[in-house]
This record gives C-alpha cells, structure tokens and sequence, in this order.
C-alpha cells in the first residue's frame, strides 16, 4: 500500500545518511568501489521500506550486482567527496527484466525504477542545501525526459534508458558528469559528495529484478 511518508524518505532520508554517515578506506584505485567482492563491503545500505536485496552473481565469467526488490525500498550508497572536471565520465551499465507500464512517473504514486543511479552535490554545508541527480531507466517517460522529482525538488530526474524494448538487455552509458549537473542544476559543479543506486516498487507493489555493472567515474 502507498505510504507518503515512506515514499518521501528515499530521497530525503538517503541524502541525509549519505552525508552523515563514514566510509572505509578504499582497497583499490577506483574513484568508486567496484562492485566484486573486494570492494563490495565499502557499498552501505540504507532501508526505507522493506529491504530490496542486493548480492553478487557471476555473469559468464564477470561478477555482477543483482537487485531484487519486492514491494520495497532500499539503496546502497557510498560516501565519499570526488574532484569532477569539464572531462569527468561517469559511466554504468544495466539490465532489467520488467517494468511497470501504468507508472505515472511524475507523480508521488507512481515513483519506482527498476533502476537507479543518485550522484549528491551540495549548495552548502546542510542536508538541505544537498542536491541530487538521479539517472533512470523509467518505465514510461521517454528517453532524454527531465522532471524534478514529485517528492523534492532537490532531486531531478534523468531517463536514459526507458520502457521494455530491451529488457534482459545490458545497455551502457557514459555521461559527462558536470554537463548534466550544470544542465540540472544551472551550476557547474567541481566535486560530489556521494554515489548511489537503488531498484524500488513500494509505491506500485511490483517487483523489479535487476543487475547493475561497471559503475565508474574516471
């Protein structure tokens, strides 16, 4: 069942731990841990309704993330302040396996992904000063739409992938990072303070599988 309060703590709630919460010293070079099992401890969890499960699988000869969520919402994040310049990439790749075709997106009803990727930058030294730029793979907006989040502005929404033509598709993205900040935000940014991602179906009660791979930022 929908529950507003809930809804508005995935974007809420998650900023406000990411920025107050600590991170382990990283065991490689990456900018951002990978996700194997050398690194995958230095991802933290954060629960907001039921618990979206994540682990690691083996894909052929690659070790990838799955997600797993059923009527849930929960993320994983990892804190830590990055340099961005005009040259900065962030790059990912995804896959899903369903969508939920009746999701209103732009509304608080209908605000669940299969997929998520959150980069936080801040105005200033408050949680609410932090901003958030959340690429997704929506069910039904088109690719390249942009909205504000229904729950905040603070947060504004990106589709890069989007309906189900290629689901059980791997599709890969590289994004110049402080263009689409600035593009969000009218600011051009030069650092972030945090990496998230997060698959969820609270609000519509639907369940999302979903494997995420090679999350970078160079």
């Amino acid at each position: 069942m929908y529950n507003i309060y809930s809804a508005v703590r995935h974007y809420l709630c998650l900023v406000l731990f990411i920025i107050t919460s600590t991170t382990a010293a990283q065991a490689s070079n990456s900018l951002i841990p990978a996700f194997d099992r050398d690194n995958f401890q230095q991802w933290e969890s954060e629960n907001f309704v039921g618990e979206t499960r994540y682990s690691l699988m083996m894909e052929d000869d690659n070790e990838v993330l799955e997600a797993y969520s059923d009527n849930s919402a929960s993320g994983l994040y990892y804190k830590k302040t990055l340099p961005i310049t005009s040259a900065t990439r962030l790059s990912w790749r995804w896959k899903i396996s369903t969508t939920w075709p009746a999701a209103v997106e732009t509304t608080k009803t209908g605000d669940d992904f299969p997929v998520r990727v959150y980069i936080v930058v801040s105005d200033g030294p408050f949680f609410w000063q932090k901003r958030t730029l959340v690429y997704v793979w929506s069910n039904t907006q088109p690719i390249n739409s942009r909205w504000d989040n229904p729950f905040t502005n603070k947060a504004h929404m990106w589709a890069v992938d989007s309906g189900p033509e290629r689901i059980s598709q791997w599709t890969h993205h590289s994004r110049n990072l402080q263009t689409d900040l600035k593009t969000a935000f009218g600011k051009t940014y030069t650092e972030i303070e945090a990496v998230a991602i997060m698959t969820d179906s609270d609000n519509g009660g639907m369940r999302f599988l979903s494997w995420y791979d090679d999350l970078q930022l160079n």
